[in-house]
């Protein structure tokens, strides 16, 4: 009797183990697929409005501001989902929350850009990190394109 206890007790455990979110990840269904879908059309945007080498200072910053547009749709498609089901699959809110804050670095790249300045693009950090590694660790197909962070 007591072995089937220790079974039972050792199968609940699993089963509970199994079934738990991996507050890593982002692994919500519905709020996995709404994620990779509006990430793979702002990754085709992103590449759709990349400047070309050599181009001016003003396509450089139209096409920034462009691609940050397309992040910026993206992370609002996402927020339209229902806020519960956002706030159970933990990560969701501080990685739409990273798009963002990399949204903001870049426009105040493209602002000292477009004053004339020279400005040097470093990617927005965390406990020393760059962003970007959390951001690309959620477990989506959704890695930041490297458009984004390389900005010359």
């Amino acid at each position: 009797m007591i072995a089937v206890g220790g079974v039972v007790v050792f199968c609940a455990g699993l089963w509970t183990y199994a079934n738990h979110d991996r507050p890593e990840l982002i692994d919500n269904p519905p709020v996995s697929e709404v994620a990779e879908n509006a990430c793979a059309t702002m990754r085709a945007t992103v590449a759709a409005h990349t400047a070309p080498p050599g181009a001016s200072v003003d396509a450089r910053v139209r096409s920034i501001r462009e691609q940050n547009a397309a992040v910026t749709a993206m992370v609002a498609q996402v927020r339209g989902l229902d806020r519960d089901l956002l706030a159970d699959d933990r990560p969701t809110n501080l990685w739409l929350a990273d798009w963002e804050t990399l949204v903001e670095a870049r426009e105040r790249y493209a602002a000292d850009l477009a004053a004339g300045g020279r400005p040097h693009f470093v990617v927005p950090t965390s406990d020393g990190e760059p962003l970007t590694r959390r951001m690309n660790s959620v477990g989506l197909i959704c890695e930041v394109p490297p458009q984004l962070v390389d900005l010359t």
